[in-house]
């Protein structure tokens, strides 16, 4: 019994250690992709804001524009915003 309650223990410490560094949460995402198990871990996002300069060129950066500028908010998934196969190519499996 004491074993048990010493590894619910131990799980829940490195539960907790993992929750409070997202550096390790991210390691531990891309070991897991790695290994197969992207079933699991979400995929991951990237955020972009779409928006014009002074100028009137569009802007797509990571970074929120200056304030008191209007911008889009875009979001790209690894998994779904993906180029389509080209006619005639066959799947590999």
């Amino acid at each position: 019994m004491r074993l048990f309650l010493l590894l619910i223990v131990l799980l829940l410490v490195a539960g907790l250690i993992v929750y409070l560094k997202p550096e390790y949460r991210n390691r531990i995402q891309d070991l897991s992709s790695d290994i197969g198990l992207s079933q699991i871990t979400p995929k991951k996002t990237a955020r972009l804001f779409k928006w014009r300069d002074a100028s009137g060129n569009w802007q797509i950066t990571d970074q929120l524009p200056p304030d008191g500028i209007d911008y889009e908010k875009l979001e790209y998934r690894e998994d779904v915003n993906v180029l389509p196969r080209p006619p005639g190519l066959q799947q590999n499996r």
